[in-house]
């Protein structure tokens, strides 16, 4: 089948989420992807219900390994060591999650040296909690305590203790990045290095990645000598209508107008400020709006909404996200047959107008042969010189159309590593991110001052272009006609009036590859719904999963569009590696409410399996004990894992209650999760007396996973981010000196910083890239009089 990634030999010594899925999407692209397991399998087989009566095939097990080729191999015997140095051996990339300091990298002979000799030509991904290196690198960790130290784990109710995202929908976020580690490192082995490229990937950074920025939004706000820890909550958030759970989020103050116009509250119209932050109107509010919410359905508020241009949407669980109409208008749920089971799962994150994705194939059984491990080879072209380790996409042009974060994010990575960025605004509607987290109006030049703008927009030309008038129509179109990638994350009916959809550009440039990320789809009854972040977050069944048991869905804090960008740009990655054999372009949609499900796979997994919707788990686990604790410091909390005996006869070392060690209520796994509140009682009362560093630093020393939740203003103070070099100084031309997150993941050789430039002021580089376009002096001073360009926001 003719797919971007055909020929690709890839080879999986990874368990559970993050490693597995990096290697699904591979597969979606069309890799051939070698699973080896230990005889006792992967963990994740057991995780989670099955539709067969083997207990080795669990359902989510199924969505991550399908299509893959599978190897039972017993590591600790010499011909199991020789069965995978030789499939090594002739592979493109390899993917592994062992621990950073294991032992058993070097007694497997997959460290550095021994996988140089066996394969110079090899890419190796390398996925640690902390990364390879670094003060933190031998840290005991698990899902929850990873959040926390990325300050993922966030106050949803001030009454109650901060809780974590649900659904294990970190661990997804960090295979997605292993993923664009590992194009990205194809692209600088076509080098011609001498040695494998290793990919180090960091979990820890990959969620830090992943949030809003937190860390800049906080230091703009301590610069204006504002508080850092407001509590301000998006407008209105999650609400209960007559049958289910809406999310109405106002992105901007006419939203606001709109929506109290719409529930017959205009007189709040002027307190959006003082409702957001919790003073005495937002009870007000929520009291006398409730009745208006109670009257309505689910559907006919989102239809309501959605008619006066308010960004809602329905909060959908396992069972009510297979009836969402744009889902099922688009057959992105599909049905997948394991072994004369069926179950229902998430298609593919992502669709190519030449290279479809085929439906998934059964994941491999335990206890397969490696002998018959690989597909014939499929061809691979390498005849393009990639000149520069430190900058493999240098020559790359991209005609960035993006607005706010999504698409920003996918052009500022490609950017960072080479590639010509142009990105288009106009002085008539600017890039409307340029205003989130401007704060204030800070000078005549407050919309160059925004922290999350800049950092979206790293490593980019700035032009401005009034493309509803005909001069910046052409202009656009021919800079399009240049370009080898097209990227836009508008609403669908923007770039058609524009002329900039993929069908008008791709008649004057056929080889284009055009990426277009529209927040609901291309078609489907709701292509035209507006919608942003915490919309895609509440649709695709992340805020179904995140919250107290007893309490209502929660907002996940806004992760959404990064993770939609990096998928985007591992699908585009991919479409790049096949023009490179075929010379062919083509279109590739990236729907945001697709992405958002693909990574939220499991509840619908298991309602197609059990007919039930699990509910919310908070900080619990289905297998060990861990919380979210209270510290002798208010507002400050640790997370605490207990995974099996040893964590816990560890624990009570920690904190002197040995004499817990023989009490039934705790002597198992399975007595701790069916006394989990007396569990919670007893850590609680040792948490309570002390600060969070003691605390955790005493866990550690036990080897009992804990970390102390990592606030927003402390995320520029983490020594093991200093150490991997993780933040970037970059000089602004209006806001100075600022520190900028990287990427999670280092490749050597490659690249020795991340960025390459601060972000353009607007219409900076107006002159340069019209310049080059042919346009003379005379002919560009005309368009700046005319205000087909500028450099200044139009009536500002």
């Amino acid at each position: 089948m003719n797919r971007p990634l055909t020929g690709l030999r890839v080879v999986e010594l990874a368990s559970e989420i993050a490693g597995p899925y990096c290697t699904k999407l591979l597969v979606d692209l069309g890799a051939d992807v070698c699973k080896i397991e230990p005889p006792a399998g992967d963990p994740l087989r057991h995780w989670g219900p099955s539709g067969s009566a083997d207990p080795d095939q669990g359902g989510l097990f199924e969505y991550l390994n399908a299509g893959k080729h599978g190897a039972t191999v017993d590591l600790g015997r010499e011909n199991g060591l020789a069965t995978v140095h030789e499939l090594i051996s002739t592979a493109d990339v390899l993917v592994e999650d062992l621990p950073a300091g294991s032992t058993a990298r070097l007694e497997w002979g997959l460290d550095s040296e021994t996988l140089g000799r066996i394969n110079p030509k090899l890419v190796v991904v390398r996925i640690s909690s902390f990364g390879q290196e670094g003060p933190l690198r031998d840290r005991v960790t698990t899902p929850l305590t990873l959040q926390a130290a990325a300050g993922w784990v966030n106050v949803r109710d001030p009454e109650r203790a901060p809780v974590q995202a649900g659904a294990r929908i970190p661990e997804y976020i960090a295979g997605s990045y292993a993923a664009l580690g590992a194009l990205t490192a194809l692209r600088i082995a076509a080098a011609g290095t001498i040695r494998p490229v290793e990919v180090d990937v960091s979990m820890f950074e990959s969620l830090l990645s992943t949030l809003p920025y937190p860390m800049l939004m906080a230091a703009r706000l301590k610069s204006l000598g504002l508080p850092t820890n407001s509590k301000a909550a998006p407008m209105l958030g999650i609400v209960r209508a007559a049958d289910g759970w809406i999310g109405i989020n106002c992105l901007t103050g006419q939203h606001w107008l709109d929506v109290c116009a719409m529930v017959g509250l205009p007189e709040f119209g002027e307190h959006q400020l003082a409702v957001m932050l919790g003073g005495p109107e937002r009870g007000e509010f929520f009291a006398k709006a409730q009745p208006f919410f109670d009257s309505m359905t689910v559907a006919d508020l989102v239809d309501l909404s959605q008619a006066m241009r308010i960004p809602a949407a329905p909060v959908t669980e396992g069972d009510t996200i297979l009836a969402c109409p744009q889902y099922a208008e688009r057959g992105f749920f599909i049905e997948a047959a394991a072994d004369g089971w069926q179950f229902t799962r998430p298609g593919a994150p992502f669709r190519f107008s030449k290279t479809p994705v085929p439906p998934p194939l059964p994941a491999p059984a335990l206890g397969r042969d490696a002998q018959a491990a690989w597909d014939e080879r499929g061809a691979r072209s390498r005849d393009e010189v990639v000149p520069n380790v430190a900058l493999p996409f240098t020559g790359l042009k991209v005609f960035d159309l993006s607005t706010f974060w999504a698409g920003a994010y996918l052009t500022c990575y490609l950017g960072g590593f080479g590639a010509d960025v142009v990105k288009v605004e106009s002085i008539q509607r600017p890039d409307g991110h340029r205003y989130s987290g401007s704060l204030l109006r800070e000078g005549d030049d407050w919309y160059e001052r925004g922290p999350l703008w800049q950092g979206t927009n790293l490593n980019k030309r700035d032009i401005t272009l009034d493309l509803t008038s005909a001069a910046g129509r052409e202009l656009a179109l021919r800079l399009a006609a240049e370009a080898d990638v097209v990227v836009e994350n508008f609403s669908p009916r923007v770039v058609e009036q524009f002329g900039l959809d993929y069908e008008s550009i791709a008649t004057i440039n056929p080889d284009v590859i055009m990426v277009r990320m529209p927040g609901f789809g291309l078609e489907g009854p709701w292509r035209d719904y507006v919608g942003w972040a915490l919309n895609i977050e509440q649709v695709s069944g992340m805020s179904a999963v995140t919250g107290y048991p007893d309490g209502p869905p929660c907002n996940l804090q806004g992760p959404a569009d990064p993770i939609v960008g990096v998928h985007a740009c591992v699908a585009l990655l991919a479409a790049l590696e096949h023009r490179r054999g075929t010379g062919e372009g083509q279109l590739i949609e990236v729907a945001q409410i697709e992405v958002g499900a693909a990574v939220t796979a499991e509840p619908v997994i298991e309602y197609s399996l059990t007919g039930t919707v699990r509910p919310r788990e908070g900080n619990r686990h289905r297998v060990w004990a861990q919380g979210v604790y209270p510290t002798a410091l208010a507002d400050e909390w640790v997370a605490i894992s207990v995974r099996n005996d040893n964590d816990w006869i560890a624990l009570l070392g920690a904190i002197d209650r040995d004499e817990l060690r023989d009490d039934p209520r705790f002597a198992t796994s399975e007595a701790r999760l069916q006394h989990h509140d007396e569990f919670d009682e007893v850590v609680a009362s040792w948490t309570c007396r002390r600060p969070a560093e003691d605390l955790v630093a005493t866990l550690v020393r036990h080897r009992v996973p804990a970390e102390r939740l990592l606030a927003a203003a402390e995320m520029y103070d983490v020594e093991q981010l200093d150490a991997r070099g993780f933040y970037q100084d970059l000089i602004h031309p209006i806001t100075g000196r600022q520190r900028f997150p990287g990427w999670p993941f280092q490749i050597s050789p490659g690249p020795a910083h991340h960025h390459r430039t601060a972000a353009p002021t607007l219409g900076q580089h107006n002159a340069e890239v019209l310049g080059a376009l042919g346009l003379s002096d005379a002919e560009i001073t005309a368009l700046r009089e005319q205000s087909v360009i500028g450099q200044r926001v139009l009536n500002a």
